[in-house]
């Protein structure tokens, strides 16, 4: 700002001299050097008022607001009136009065608001205009899992500040891809401008942000190509997870040696419309309980296949994935026999997979051919291999090398993945619909496959 100034005055001091010298053309020499001395004098004193003028400005104007000012605030929007007579602020003595600021809550009204301390009076506000409530499980969920520097508020604020989220007051911050929790700087200072915009929110709910199921941001814009066929998309997932196409599209259907046309709703249904499904099946009384514990169970499964040492690896990893999966145990025989011809194969060839991300999440689950499907992304890396990542697919067809990196019951294709290198995997497991468990043997670990699905 000072070089700015400084320029102008520069300019307005030249213009006055021009002038004068104009002026001063048909004048004495004396009466023009006291006409030129009158104007340098009135010029300079203007850019020093300009100056002095634009520094109290800059003195005046504060982008942070106050508790008073936000409460003055939150009770015109509230439809309160202050307090006459009562001792300091009369809108924040209203607020105490019907619950919205507690004793306590704060040391000095005088101060700056927090982030944290508006998401709290904002839900008191709400609660005092609809008398809403939410789920206790799910502001415990909340709690638990998706506001990463909720430890910064004391435990008695938590609450309030876990529903304002869930009530779409505050975005926050991301932290990272597959993130599924957000950070809120809740000690951070709230600036004015953002802290009238949630007081908006209370009478104006299409400014909040909104929220998945179970207390994850969801965006509205740069979405994927596929985004109409899942019921949200998550603000921290990326394009690529929602982006695939699902086991049904391009499937040609035969009965008794006829093709036979399939039905949206009752062969197959994409995740937007899988509630219809699962409503006419026995999800009525326990979706929630069994979606968590599709998403445990694929989790655990993806851990233990991921995971795998030559060294280290024996019979307690074994049980693990039977145990962890539905079709196994029910074909346990079989697949004992599996597990074991595949920790021969790998200590032979030396493998060890380390896996560091395993991601998915409940509107990608969809319907087709009496089974529900899950999407899962994985970020993984093959530290050590015998056998080549980059073995021509003839060579593979019947070597089946890769079965000795990964175990499948059916080939796998790791092809064009580098040694030693953390990279992405996109698979879908079947989810089993009677016990809520999950069927690993129906994975298909094959990257052409997967490849050859992306959506372009």
């Amino acid at each position: 700002m000072g070089k700015k100034l400084k320029a102008v005055t520069t300019m307005v001091l030249t213009s006055a001299m021009i002038i004068v010298s104009f002026a001063a053309a048909g004048q004495s020499k004396a009466a023009a050097a006291a006409a030129t001395d009158t104007a340098i004098a009135t010029t300079t004193a203007i850019a020093i008022t300009t100056i002095t003028a634009k520094a109290t400005v800059k003195a005046t104007v504060t982008e942070y607001i106050t508790v008073e000012e936000y409460a003055k605030a939150l009770v015109e929007a509230v439809g309160l009136e202050p307090l006459l007579g009562s001792e300091g602020s009369g809108n924040v003595a209203v607020l105490i009065a019907n619950g919205i600021i507690k004793e306590g809550d704060f040391t000095s009204y005088t101060k700056d608001l927090t982030r944290g301390d508006a998401l709290i009076l904002l839900n008191r506000a709400e609660e005092y205009l609809n008398k809403d409530t939410i789920d206790a499980a799910l502001v415990q969920t909340v709690i638990d899992k998706r506001i990463s520097d909720i430890s910064k508020v004391t435990e008695a604020k938590r609450k309030d500040v876990a529903e304002a989220y869930l009530k779409g007051f505050i975005k926050g911050y991301s932290n990272g891809e597959y993130c599924t929790d957000r950070k809120l700087k809740l000690t951070s200072k709230i600036t004015k401008t953002g802290a009238l915009e949630s007081i908006r929110m209370l009478t104006n709910k299409k400014l909040r942000a909104k929220i998945s199921p179970d207390g994850q941001l969801i965006r509205t814009t740069k979405l994927p190509k596929y985004a109409k066929y899942y019921p949200y998309i998550l603000a921290s997932f990326p394009n690529e997870y929602y982006d695939w196409k699902f086991f049904y599209e391009g499937v040609v259907c035969t009965r008794n040696g006829k093709v036979v046309e399939e039905y949206n709703l009752i062969d197959y249904t994409a995740p937007v419309d899988v509630n219809i499904i699962m409503e006419n099946g026995d999800f009525t009384t326990n979706r929630k309980e069994r979606e968590e514990k599709w998403l445990s169970d694929a989790k655990l499964y993806f851990t233990n296949l991921l995971n795998v040492d030559y060294r280290t690896i024996d019979e307690t990893w074994i049980n693990s994935m039977i145990d962890n999966n539905d079709a196994y145990k029910f074909n346990e025989s079989m697949i004992r026999t599996a597990l074991e011809r595949y920790l021969t194969k790998m200590k032979k060839n030396k493998t060890i997979v380390e896996c560091k991300s395993i991601d998915m999440d409940a509107s990608s689950i969809y319907y087709y051919d009496y089974a529900y499907f899950l999407r899962v992304h994985v970020n993984y890396r093959i530290v050590s291999s015998v056998a080549s990542l980059n073995e021509d697919i003839d060579s593979l067809l019947k070597s089946q090398s890769h079965n000795s990196i990964l175990f499948c019951t059916t080939m796998v294709n790791i092809r064009k993945r580098t040694l030693g290198k953390w990279q992405d995997g996109y698979y879908e497991i079947q989810l089993c619909s009677y016990e809520g468990g999950i069927s690993g043997s129906t994975i298909l670990i094959n990257d052409a496959s997967y490849r050859a699905k992306k959506v372009e």
